[in-house]
């Protein structure tokens, strides 16, 4: 059973100026020919940095993400689907619990790509 993060810590993205910005769960979708149904992940989410690619080569990204300034995990996934006149394209953003992002980086066994 994993060792559970001391009370307190799980909270500290809620004074944070990037991740008070962030929900729990992001998500965007992106569809050639609607774009104007389009969305996006909010920007200040390209402030968080990368720290492991879960999937490196792949054209799907898995990556285990961290905010610079209260060291907040997320995990950032993106899939796309061709379909005959362009792709339907979706990323998702998801704050992990320090306990989730150490089973992460468990699991990559500390050899992720930045």
């Amino acid at each position: 059973m994993p060792k559970k993060s001391p009370p307190g810590l799980e909270k500290r993205h809620i004074h944070c100026s990037i991740c008070a910005l962030l929900g729990d769960r992001e998500y965007a979708t992106q569809t050639y020919g609607w774009e104007d149904e389009a969305t996006f992940l909010p920007p200040v989410s390209n402030n968080l940095e990368l720290v492991y690619d879960l999937a490196p080569g792949s054209s799907r990204a898995s990556q285990l993400r961290k905010c610079p300034e209260c060291n907040t995990f997320y995990l950032y996934t993106s899939d796309y689907e061709y379909l005959v006149n362009g792709t339907e394209d979706e990323e998702t953003l998801a704050r992990l619990t320090d306990d989730e992002a150490a089973e992460y980086m468990e699991r990559d066994n500390g050899l992720g790509h930045t």
